[in-house]
């Protein structure tokens, strides 16, 4: 089943640039993502994934951004969005 969810992200002081924030996103494995800019230090992330419950598609989408965005802090999910 396809599960389509939004994670939204303050960056680290590391990722200050969005030219580094999509270059770590190409070299991951959530190069899938779409991505959003809104407030300065902040991403949004979409995602649509197959996975047998949201749940575990979230869960595995929030382990590979904390590898890609080291220090970002997830401060919000958003599940059924497309």
């Amino acid at each position: 089943m396809i599960h389509d969810f939004t994670l939204v992200y303050a960056l680290s002081p590391e990722l200050n640039s969005q030219d580094e924030v999509m270059h770590r996103l190409a070299g991951s494995d959530c190069a899938d993502a779409t991505v959003g800019w809104g407030r300065p230090g902040y991403v949004a992330l979409a995602f649509s994934r197959e996975a047998t419950d949201c749940n575990a598609a979230v869960a595995l989408a929030v382990a590979q951004m904390a590898q890609a965005f080291p220090g970002a802090q997830l401060v919000r999910t958003v599940a059924g969005v497309p």
